[in-house]
């Protein structure tokens, strides 16, 4: 049976002995044997994934035009499809989906929501995130919820977008609570 895309991070996690935010995701896909490769990609590409067919060399390509907080995310979203995504040589991260089907260098809408959850999983790991939001609110209660995304983004080098994503998916905030 596969395993989920959040247990096989945890368990990436695990075996390096990473333990505390922020997670050092470039440190990780090196000691995966990646090599990173920042370049200027087109405006449309975040980032890739190549592996030659022996997976003897593998490279993760970053678009460099784009903040460093998305960088990390991409990365960790590149080793999402490296694990858990098997037989493609090349996989390249275009912002948009086209008829959200795959085609020959890009994943298909399944996949690309697996490695969305490795990456959240990897860069804010549900037991760290669960505990520093404790942490954080018992030192200051009564707090705003965008208080509470602002210094967990910080704290975890994410965006304030991604911390917010998955504060609501750990049931920690509502939606609603969000919105205004």
């Amino acid at each position: 049976m596969a395993r989920l895309p959040e247990q096989r991070a945890g368990e990436i996690l695990k075996e390096l002995a990473i333990d505390r935010p922020p997670v050092p995701v470039a440190d990780i896909a090196r000691r995966l044997d990646c090599e990173i490769s920042y370049e200027p990609l087109d405006a449309d590409v975040s980032g890739l994934l190549y592996r030659d067919e022996n997976d003897q060399r593998r490279v993760i390509g970053v678009n460099s035009r784009e903040p460093p907080l998305r960088q990390r995310f991409t990365i960790a979203h590149e080793l999402g499809h490296l694990l858990l995504h098997r037989g493609r040589p090349l996989i390249v991260e275009k912002l948009v989906l086209i008829n959200a089907r795959s085609t020959k260098t890009g994943a298909s809408v399944k996949e690309e929501r697996e490695a969305n959850q490795f990456a959240a999983g990897l860069l804010m790991p549900a037991t760290l995130v669960k505990e520093e939001a404790r942490r954080l609110v018992g030192e200051r209660s009564p707090v705003s919820d965008r208080w509470l995304v602002e210094q967990l983004a910080k704290q975890f080098q994410v965006s304030a977008q991604a911390m917010e994503y998955r504060l609501v998916n750990l049931e920690v905030l509502s939606a609603m609570a969000l919105e205004g």
